[in-house]
């Protein structure tokens, strides 16, 4: 669909991993990693896909101490 458009896309579906996640937009092959199901079960995972990836993103200021 992305190489017959050119419109933006973004993937859904057991994204466990940012490594899994970095891979797939590193390969082009989305745009836009959709990860509700996950976020659901795990409200910090931005947080966790971060430290993974080892990428320093702001914290809630409330979770900064636990840095």
């Amino acid at each position: 669909m992305k190489e017959k458009t050119g419109s933006k896309t973004a993937t859904v579906g057991i994204i466990k991993t940012a490594t899994q996640a970095a891979d797939i937009i590193e390969k082009d092959q989305a745009d836009l990693i959709m990860i509700a199901r996950s976020f659901l079960d795990d409200p910090h995972l931005p947080l966790h896909f971060a430290k993974e990836l080892s990428v320093d993103i702001p914290w809630p200021k409330q979770y900064e101490r636990a840095k």
